[in-house]
Formats: C-alpha cells, sequence, structure tokens
C-alpha cells in the first residue's frame, strides 16, 4: 500500500473509480490515507472521542466529493484540506473564543528550548493537552503552514487575533517544556 502514497496517477484512476461506486477503490483510497487523516483530527480536537467523529465526517466528505478530485495536485494535500476543513468547522461550532493580546507580543520561536529532550509522543500529548483555540492555531501555522491572514479568513478573527493565540500557544508550550525539562533532570 505505500506505493500508493507516492502514485498520482493510481489515485486518479481510484478516485474515478471510487466515485462511480467502486468501494474496493474507496477502500484502497481509506488504507492509503486513513493513517495521516486520524492524527491530522486528533491534533485539531486534543481528544480521540472528537477525532473520530471528525475522522469520520471527513470521509463522508472525501467520498461525496471524489468527483471533484481533479489530479492538479497530490491526491493527499486535497484529502488534508477536506479534512482539515471539517476540523475548522467543528471547531467554530464549539464556538472557541479567540482573543487578542493587546500588549507588545515577543513571537520569536526560540522560546522553545528543551524540545530536543522530547519525544515525538510528548509533544503531541502537550499539545492534545493545550486549550482548543491554541491547539487550533498550532496546527494551523506551524504544522499546516497556513498564514496568519488565512486563519483569520478561516476562523473568522483578525491577523492580529491569530498572532496572539500563537503567541499564547507558545507561551503555554514554553511552561509545559520547562515542565518537561525539569522532570527529566
Amino acid at each position: 500500500m505505500e506505493s500508493l502514497r507516492n502514485a498520482p496517477p493510481v489515485f486518479e484512476v481510484l478516485t474515478q473509480k471510487a466515485a462511480k461506486g467502486d468501494n474496493l477503490a474507496f477502500q484502497e483510497i481509506y488504507d492509503a490515507i486513513a493513517d495521516k487523516m486520524y492524527s491530522l483530527c486528533l491534533r485539531y480536537a486534543g481528544n480521540s472521542h472528537d477525532a473520530n467523529d471528525w475522522f469520520q465526517e471527513g470521509f463522508v466528505k472525501l467520498y461525496r466529493h471524489l468527483s471533484g478530485f481533479r489530479a492538479e495536485g497530490s491526491f493527499e494535500g486535497w484529502a488534508r484540506r477536506i479534512f482539515v476543513g471539517i476540523c475548522i468547522d467543528a471547531i467554530k461550532k464549539k464556538k472557541i473564543l479567540f482573543s487578542v493580546i493587546n500588549e507588545e507580543m515577543n513571537l520569536a520561536s526560540d522560546m522553545l528550548n528543551g524540545y530536543d529532550k522530547l519525544t515525538n509522543g510528548d509533544l503531541m500529548k502537550i499539545i492534545r493537552e493545550m486549550p482548543d483555540a491554541h491547539r487550533t492555531i498550532v496546527n494551523l501555522y506551524l504544522v499546516e503552514g497556513y498564514t496568519h491572514k488565512e486563519i483569520g479568513d478561516m476562523l473568522n478573527i483578525s491577523e492580529e487575533g491569530s498572532r496572539s493565540q500563537l503567541f499564547r500557544a507558545r507561551t503555554h508550550l514554553q511552561k509545559k517544556l520547562a515542565e518537561f525539562h525539569d522532570k527529566t533532570i
């Protein structure tokens, strides 16, 4: 199945077949991207209950829109946008407050010292435990690579609001990293 991840023509054929009702083709698509899409949902949700719901909604939407895949980019990138959209919509429904810090912000990324001692699992646990608004911005900005303007448009907040949430998230991460560092000494 690993070969499917790097074979865009195969995905083009599979999406065409699956869009016409070929369940085996859709199963191959599912098998190829399910782990990555679940991980994405879990990063945004912070808990497995919401992640499971969002994951299922993502595949339902993906299935319904298979005929819209134009093979102009990677299939995984196209699917990822669908799943991110599902996560953002769910977060909006939760009415998470995205507030703005009015004081000057130092957004330097070097605030996150201690990262080198963390395992991937430790870091994911810290991110899952973050407040929803912070976790959302971390995922959109640091993981997905969206700009503050794009994030603001998605979440109906200002660019400053996005920057503010990132600042708070980094402060939260810095505190958790310090706690982790103190435990490992």
